[in-house]
This record gives C-alpha cells, structure tokens and sequence, in this order.
C-alpha cells in the first residue's frame, strides 16, 4: 500500500513499472506485426526524436509508439510528428494510455508542486490519430487492473495511411 506522502514523490509523468509489465506482452505482439522500414519511438524524449526524423527526411512504413504520449507536450503534435514520418500507405501501431479520469488530475495537481504532470487527461488518442486522416483498422480498449486507477486504461491500436493510389480501390 502506497501512502500519500510516497505517491506524491512518485513521477507521475512516467508510466507505472506494473502498468509497463502488463502491456509488455501486448507492445511485443504488436511489434512483431511491423512491416518494412520501422521505426520505434522512444519513450525518453519522443517529440526530439521524432522532430529529428522529419528534419532528416526519414520515411517508415511502420511506426511504433509504446507508452510515449504521457510526455507529449501536445498528443495532437505528437501524432502529427508521426504523420510526417510516416511513409504512404504505412500503418501506425500505438499502445498509449487512453486518458485520466476519476479525478486522478486534481489528486496529483495537489501532490504535485510543479510539471511535469501527466499529460492524458481529456485527450483522446484515437481521435488524436483519425483527426490526421488516418484510418483505424483496429482499436481495443484495455483496462490494467494491477496499476493506479488513474493509469488503468490504455489502448492499443493500428492506423494506416492510405495513399491517394490506394483511397479509390
């Protein structure tokens, strides 16, 4: 049991060890579905990796993002960031947290003097990535029952990005 005093010194913008455990199966899994030239997003400092790419130009067929959107700045720059690097008709393959919710905001808002916050609240990744033009070929809501409420629900998904070539058969 976890007093309030050591949860208020825990990171709370980093995914919990037993959260990363449990969707360690399903990033693998995920993974191993990756086609052609893949990149995988590091969770450290995503946004500086990603801009990196786009600056050189890089293209993937693939790109995979595991529990890497807590630290975005912006979810919305964040799959925009992906778009850029993404290669016509490449898939995208996410295993993100879904949100936060039960007021976990305000308990750490309280806990916590300064940023970073965990940056999930209200922000939806799935529309994150359709609002881009991607379409979503397979989503599935999950819910880890060993981690903090607030970190319990996350969500695994595949989009592609359909090239004018492939949008008219």
């Amino acid at each position: 049991m976890t007093t309030g005093a050591r949860a208020g010194e825990r990171d709370l913008a980093v995914p919990p060890a037993a959260l990363l455990e449990e969707v360690d199966e399903r990033c693998r899994t995920l993974a191993a579905t990756a086609v052609g030239r893949v990149f995988s997003v590091p969770a450290g400092d995503s946004e500086a990796a990603l801009r990196s790419e786009s600056r050189s130009g890089a293209r993937y067929d693939t790109v995979l993002s595991f529990m890497c959107t807590p630290q975005a700045t912006s979810l919305e720059d964040y799959v925009a960031a992906i778009d850029q690097v993404l290669a016509d008709e490449g898939w995208i393959l996410m295993v993100e947290p879904a949100g936060l919710y039960r007021g976990a905001l305000p308990r750490w808002l309280t806990a916590r003097s300064r940023p970073p916050w965990p940056r999930t609240r209200g922000r939806d990744v799935v529309s994150a990535v359709r609002s881009r033009g991607l379409f979503v070929t397979d989503i599935h809501r999950r819910e880890a029952t060993s981690v903090p409420p607030e970190w319990r629900q996350y969500v695994v998904l595949r989009a592609r990005r359909q090239s004018p070539r492939s949008e008219g058969t």
